[in-house]
């Protein structure tokens, strides 16, 4: 298992590994930053070159993710899925993830996924996100830590959703929109919306 980026969320993507039974010896952490390569993360050796990483797909070809940042996560999806890796989603086994809901995500600790969602290619729900029934969410997209979308809301594609952040029933994001920590969104925005504070409004970020 490669495990792409070397940073904070790398070091949690390991810990569920490690939870799922995944040998140290079988895991290799890949950053783009030549200044991590050839260190060491709890006994994981850290690589800079593709070339190591394509030798480890020849023994095992699966990668998760190991950035929030949602650019990122796409930018490192593409990089390895061209290198001839195959995405598996994180699953941590504190999380509750319906019968029903659908996609390739990863539910990092305590987030719970409820009924009829619809999750996107790559999506991160991060620790204790909560995303109720019948709501969507785009590829790419982080649901930030504590952060709750109420039943039927959606998230385009590439969206950020800061820590503790409520969606209301029903409200629709577009693609590329960030929503600040701890706003409660009561309406729709546009595509590549800047929202914040309580009710949420749009702003512009420099």
């Amino acid at each position: 298992m490669v495990i792409a980026g070397a940073g904070g969320h790398g070091l949690e993507v390991l810990e569920i590994l490690l939870a799922n039974e995944f040998l140290k010896n079988d895991i290799l952490f890949f950053d783009q930053d030549p200044k991590k390569s050839d260190q060491l993360i709890h006994g994981i050796r850290v690589v800079s070159d593709l070339k190591e990483v394509r030798k480890h797909f020849s023994i095992s070809n699966f990668f998760c993710l190991g950035v929030g940042t949602p650019a990122y996560r796409e930018s490192l999806f593409n990089l390895l899925d061209q290198a001839g890796g195959i995405f598996k989603p994180l699953l941590s086994k504190s999380s509750f993830l319906s019968h029903s809901a659908i996609g390739q995500f990863d539910a990092m600790p305590f987030s719970f996924i409820g009924p009829d969602t619809k999750i996107g290619r790559c999506a991160l729900l991060n620790t204790r996100a909560n995303v109720h029934h019948e709501s969507q969410i785009g590829d790419f997209s982080e649901i930030g830590p504590g952060a709750i979308l109420l039943g039927n809301s959606q998230t385009g594609k590439r969206c950020q959703i800061g820590a503790g952040a409520v969606l209301l029933p029903g409200v629709k994001i577009g693609d590329d929109a960030i929503v600040g920590a701890g706003a409660v969104v009561t309406k729709d925005f546009d595509s590549g919306s800047k929202i914040v504070g309580v009710p949420a409004r749009m702003v512009t970020l420099n």
